[in-house]
């Protein structure tokens, strides 16, 4: 009985110390975030979650930080670290429009029409708003590649032999 009641003690210490920790790190990530300083924001918040996991709340400020970073790289032409962000950010908040938008702006600019559009489709879908213009682009350049009239790049080495 007296080791079930330090177990339990030891227990319930464990995850009060825990949940401390992630306060801790949730308000420095906060502060950070306020700040501008999003490499800050991000790791802290990772910590705050390697603390509590299943947090919501931290996982709303988590996709709130990635994608305000990832904009960050996408402004700066960094689209393989906004990329990487704007998908950690829909990994802890799948409803994150703004993510799934910016990630579909990204696919469309490497001409990869259906992650376009379904990245696109998604992101306004959240927000009730209709297709944005990259969507409808990205749908007409689809459809000519399917009817055969414009042929995606293929690096030499992969180019069929045209009998040439």
């Amino acid at each position: 009985m007296k080791k079930r009641c330090i177990l339990l003690l030891v227990t319930l210490v464990t995850f009060v110390m825990a949940g401390c920790f992630a306060q801790g790190e949730q308000s420095a990530a906060q502060s950070a975030l306020a700040s501008g300083n999003y490499d800050v924001a991000a790791t802290n918040i990772q910590a705050a979650l390697g603390h509590d996991p299943d947090n919501p709340e931290l996982k709303k400020l988590a996709a709130d930080i990635f994608t305000r970073r990832g904009v960050q790289y996408y402004q700066n032409g960094e689209m393989l670290a906004a990329a990487d962000d704007f998908h950690r950010a829909v990994g802890y908040e799948p409803p994150y429009a703004m993510a799934w938008d910016y990630m579909g702006m990204i696919a469309s600019q490497q001409h990869d029409w259906q992650h376009a559009i379904d990245y696109g489709d998604k992101g306004a879908s959240l927000e009730g708003k209709p297709d944005p213009a990259y969507v409808v682009d990205a749908r007409r350049q689809l459809l000519k590649v399917q009817s055969g009239g414009i042929r995606p790049y293929l690096p030499p080495g992969k180019r069929p032999n045209l009998g040439e």
